[in-house]
């Protein structure tokens, strides 16, 4: 009887270790698959911080390249600008000895005639005033003005650059043909055209 107690127990201990080893290896592998699952883990985390990382180096690489550019854009544009401005001058220059040209009394005659057209009064008041010009050379407006038009010679050009100014008689109507005025209209169109001619844009 004592021996099939032994034989009892020993298989009891037979059957508790092969449990137990079937437990270990249960514990050790679900052990080996969490760590395997960490490992996956904290490798795609890592993976998703570089790129992140990555990504914010070349927004902070475009961002200051980006930077660049636009400085050199905007010392392009103010280089350009200065060209355009320095052609502008140049014009205002040329335009404010006018009197000396050969065509001066065309221009003066064309700019009462736009004048006195803009005004449309029967007794328009009629100003003129360029640099260098005297009266002798402003004679030839009179044969464009109509009758019982009043001509007042400045003896400074208007507006500094010289042109025309022409009113009814009571002062209402104003129409500045001064070349000032009329680059002035003409500023921006004139900017882009001057630009385009110099730059080809």
């Amino acid at each position: 009887m004592s021996e099939s107690l032994d034989k009892l127990q020993n298989r009891i201990l037979s059957d508790a270790k092969l449990k137990a080893d079937e437990v270990i290896r249960d514990a050790q592998a679900k052990a080996d698959q969490i760590l395997s699952e960490a490992k996956q883990k904290a490798q795609k985390d890592a993976e998703e911080t570089l790129a992140k990382a990555r990504l914010e180096a070349e927004g902070i690489r475009r961002s200051i390249l980006s930077s660049k550019v636009r400085a050199n854009r905007l010392k392009i544009l103010a280089e350009k600008n200065r060209i355009v401005q320095e052609v502008v001058q140049n014009v205002q220059d040329q335009l404010a000895s006018i009197a000396r040209s050969p065509s001066f009394d065309r221009t003066a005659e064309r700019f009462v005639q736009e004048a006195v057209d803009a005004v449309d009064s029967d007794q328009p008041v009629i100003r003129l005033g360029f640099r260098d010009a005297s009266r002798r050379n402003l004679d030839g407006v009179s044969k464009v003005v109509p009758k019982g038009s009043k001509l007042v010679f400045e003896d400074e050009p208007i507006d500094g650059l010289g042109g025309v100014v022409a009113s009814d008689a009571e002062g209402r109507v104003i129409f500045n043909n001064s070349f000032k005025s009329r680059l002035e209209r003409l500023d921006s169109r004139l900017l882009t055209l001057i630009s385009s001619t110099i730059f080809g844009e």
